[in-house]
């Protein structure tokens, strides 16, 4: 590979950075064994709660109030946008990446829900 180009003395890693990442072995949560055990256990209680028909729980039940709105959702990934221009990393970079797909997917998705109209619609007969 170095005779190709490819690999050069200044980017040699070790094969176990390669397969792991240290974005991906990061722990991210700092959630114990216990605590991932505990999430998916109460998460396998509240699907075969709901399979069986039975009221899920005070504790499970998923909250009613409404999530924000496709504009709110828009303006929080601008201002993510706008925070991390500056920065000049990995991490940055897949996260502006993500964050134009995700505006993307969201006003495609606005558009999807439009109803088609005319230019008469919007006046009267006479």
């Amino acid at each position: 590979l170095e005779a190709t180009g490819a690999l050069q003395k200044s980017n040699h890693m070790a094969l176990t950075e390669l397969l792991n990442p240290a974005m991906e072995t990061h722990n991210m949560y700092e959630a114990s064994d216990e605590d991932i055990f505990t999430a998916v256990m109460d998460a396998k209680k509240a699907r075969e709660t709901n399979m069986e028909g039975d009221e899920v729980s005070d504790d499970l039940a998923v909250p009613a109030e409404p999530g924000p709105t496709r504009t709110e959702a828009l303006q929080a990934s601008l201002l993510l946008r706008e925070f991390i221009s500056d920065m000049d990393s990995p991490f940055a970079r897949n996260l502006e990446v993500m964050l134009c797909s995700f505006g993307h997917r969201t006003r495609v998705l606005g558009m999807q829900g439009m109803e088609n109209s005319k230019i008469t619609d919007y006046f009267t007969r006479e």
